[in-house]
């Protein structure tokens, strides 16, 4: 249930080419395997993708596919140790989306 807003916060315009990162944005965590693993690196930070597919119950290669594309926007970087390659959540903006997003559907 979606709460009822009695005054606007704030309004909101689009710069140039922003509209269109935002919907990128929004279409990425439109995946409930990619929001799965955005959940798991908050909880458990520096996670190899062995582990995240553990943990998950995902195959390796789905979750590596998933990780590019959360790399790729910004959300997720990794390090290198030896053979491992270990993730973690890099843009905390993306933390507050996900915790904002589950206040609301909670009715918070």
């Amino acid at each position: 249930m979606a709460k009822q807003v009695t005054q606007p916060r704030g309004k909101i315009k689009f710069k140039k080419n922003e509209l269109e990162d935002i919907v990128t944005m929004f279409k990425a965590l439109g995946d409930p395997s990619r929001v799965k693993i955005i959940a798991l690196l908050t909880r458990e930070a520096n996670l190899c993708v062995s582990g995240i597919a553990e943990r998950l119950n995902m195959s390796i290669s789905r979750v590596s596919h998933h990780l590019k594309l959360l790399e790729h926007l910004g959300f997720v970087k990794h390090r290198q140790e030896g053979k491992e390659v270990y993730h973690r959540i890099e843009d905390d903006c993306i933390i507050d989306i996900m915790a904002r997003a589950q206040e609301h559907v909670r009715g918070n």
